[in-house]
């Protein structure tokens, strides 16, 4: 493969990998922040491609220009401009239409610059993904999984892409919201897996490479488990939020969906220990297993930290983006595993 080509692919698949991380991290600070709605509509925000960052922007206003599609905040109800108008001194109802997809109607400055970056990460990554497919096609005949893994990675981003839609349409319905999360956590996998063709292999010896791929193989799908766990914590931590709970009483009141994500914790950070003392005992130098020792004792923490100092804000996306990377590592290592030629 030529050299350049190589390096274009492999340049793009690492800024594919870094914004769906970063995609990743701006859902969990949406999450975290209640600004799910910040942006009422899909794929523009109140009708605009540029948010509106002032709540005058879409109030009513006499002797004001409305372009058509354009959505205003009119009591306690989103309306929509029929066509493009200047307002008289009096509301005209025929000049809307009201927003039909769902009632919620309130406009905070803040949630709506924290969605749109959201959106713009999502916009980003699918250039990247496209530009990763164009240098992926000269492989299509010589290592036709790069193609081919590269092109499933882009539907699962278009996927990902409409099930935002569908997440803001629902007004932020939970079952939407975790199937639009683990469909990152695919982005990921998929990505990294297309990756692993072209970098260079982890190769170990014979002696311990199917015991080494065996515990990595556990562990990835442990980690799955866990973090569908770590969604249904979430998941409840948002209805006490929307509830009104007290953050600190959230972990007293979770009771067993918080101790179950807890204490598996402790099973996958064992089986991934042995995992990656093997690769240890095998001689096997590499950044990625030191990462992912560094990153289970660093998630490891910050649950602690959430579960006794009353779920801060701030740690709630560091978890899940650290569980992010985790994933990212450990599949790095699992695709990446060799066996040493005889």
């Amino acid at each position: 493969m030529n050299p350049i080509t190589e390096h274009r692919f492999l340049l793009f698949s690492r800024l594919t990998l870094i914004f769906s991380l970063l995609v990743i991290l701006a859902g969990s600070l949406v999450k975290a922040t209640g600004a799910g709605m910040g942006c009422p509509d899909w794929p523009k925000c109140y009708g605009y491609w540029i948010p509106p960052m002032e709540e005058g922007k879409v109030q009513w206003q006499a002797g004001k220009d409305f372009q058509k599609g354009a959505i205003i905040v009119y009591e306690n109800h989103l309306l929509v401009a029929k066509e493009d108008f200047k307002t008289s001194d009096v509301f005209d109802a025929g000049q809307w239409d009201l927003y039909k997809k769902h009632d919620y109607a309130v406009y905070k400055s803040e949630h709506t610059v924290i969605e749109y970056v959201n959106r713009l990460c999502g916009a980003v990554l699918g250039v990247m993904v496209l530009l990763m497919l164009f240098f992926a096609f000269p492989y299509r005949k010589v290592q036709p999984l790069v193609f081919w893994g590269t092109l499933f990675s882009l539907v699962l981003i278009l996927i990902e892409g409409y099930l935002g839609a569908m997440v803001v349409e629902s007004n932020l319905k939970p079952i939407k919201i975790s199937i639009h999360l683990h469909t990152a956590f695919l982005i990921l996998m998929a990505v990294i897996y297309t990756r692993s063709k072209v970098v260079n292999a982890i190769v170990v010896e014979s002696a311990v490479y199917k015991s080494v791929k065996k515990y990595l193989l556990i562990s990835i799908v442990l980690l799955l488990v866990q973090l569908f766990l770590g969604s249904l914590v979430r998941q409840e931590f948002d209805d006490f939020r929307l509830a009104q709970y007290l953050r600190e009483s959230w972990v007293d009141t979770s009771v067993w969906r918080f101790l179950t994500h807890r204490s598996f914790s402790l099973l996958y950070a064992a089986v991934t220990g042995v995992a990656l003392y093997q690769l240890y005992e095998a001689k096997v130098k590499i950044f990625a297993a030191k990462a992912v020792l560094v990153l289970i004792v660093l998630n490891i923490l910050s649950g602690v930290v959430m579960g006794y100092f009353e779920v801060p804000q701030v740690v709630q996306p560091l978890h899940l983006m650290l569980a992010s990377l985790l994933l990212s590592y450990s599949c790095f290592l699992l695709y990446g595993l060799k066996e040493k030629e005889v």
